[in-house]
């Protein structure tokens, strides 16, 4: 009788210790603000980066990986009060764009992103919008998905002319068109002269890129607060180029959605492909 209790003594401090050891290493993973879900059903994993307070909540990095190991969706997501006590140009503006303020949130990826060629990305937000009037002079932000380090982002300076160091045009979605001007901390702007807002729809949603000194540096997706808010689950194309500078998984498609059991608003790039990049 004396063996057994001192057994099941042992026993049960063994499954206390294992208990703690789990709980401690859940606390250490909520502390650094890294996780990672499973879906069991489509034997999907998805992985979070550090946390960034924003507005009354927090904006986060996620890469959904599948089975095969290959990335399915990439992006940010905001939760619902991250939209809520956003600041404006009466609160101090850090930047600006087109003259007009912006406020700027840095977040770092998770590890499994290195299979794409983002090294980082910024949430831009303009309470103002920008130039040109009638068409981005709304509330909206801007989610640049960098391929250069921040240290050479931050080293961009302004420019007012057409900047004269840019990408081979084979490196350029057709049939994308370089906008005057470098803004500074971000680069050279590339617009689709076919988007809607520029045959006179109201701007909801576009897609942008940008580069510096011969490099395309940035993939953006620029979005409305209000079509976010709107939580609208429509797919979009990116347009890609026929050639690639860096190699790695780039995706065709976005899509701003709403995850109700989360509460949060979804901002991703799906439907990746591999594309190798030129000597």
């Amino acid at each position: 009788m004396k063996t057994f209790k001192k057994s099941t003594l042992t026993l049960m401090v063994i499954k206390s210790l294992i208990i703690l050891l789990v709980a401690s290493s859940c606390e250490i993973m909520r502390e650094e603000n890294f996780s990672v879900e499973k879906d069991k059903k489509s034997k999907e994993s998805t992985f979070y980066g550090p946390a960034v307070p924003m507005g009354n909540g927090k904006a986060q990095t996620f890469i959904t990986i599948n089975s095969g190991g290959k990335p399915s969706a990439m992006g940010v997501a905001l939760s619902e009060k991250a939209l809520e006590s956003l600041p404006t140009d009466q609160e101090g503006h850090q930047h600006k764009i087109n003259h007009e303020p912006y406020f700027e949130y840095i977040l770092q990826f998770p590890k499994q992103a290195e299979m794409t060629p983002y090294k980082f990305m910024t949430i831009d937000w303009a309470p103002q919008g920008h130039k040109p009037e009638g068409i981005y002079d709304l509330p909206h932000f801007d989610f640049h998905f960098y391929m250069i380090s921040n240290e050479e982002r931050l080293s961009i300076t302004p420019l007012e002319e057409m900047d004269p160091e840019i990408p081979l045009a084979k490196y350029i979605p057709s049939p994308y068109i370089q906008l005057p001007g470098r803004v500074p901390h971000m680069g050279v702007h590339w617009i689709n002269p076919l988007s809607p807002e520029l045959a006179g729809e109201t701007f909801t949603r576009t897609f942008i890129y940008g580069t510096y000194k011969e490099k395309v540096a940035f993939m953006e997706p620029m979005i409305t607060l209000d079509y976010i808010k709107s939580k609208p689950s429509h797919l979009d194309e990116i347009p890609l180029p026929t050639h690639f500078q860096v190699y790695g998984f780039y995706p065709s498609k976005y899509r701003v959605s709403y995850n109700p059991s989360r509460k949060e608003y979804l901002i991703m790039l799906t439907d990746f492909s591999f594309k190798m990049a030129d000597e």
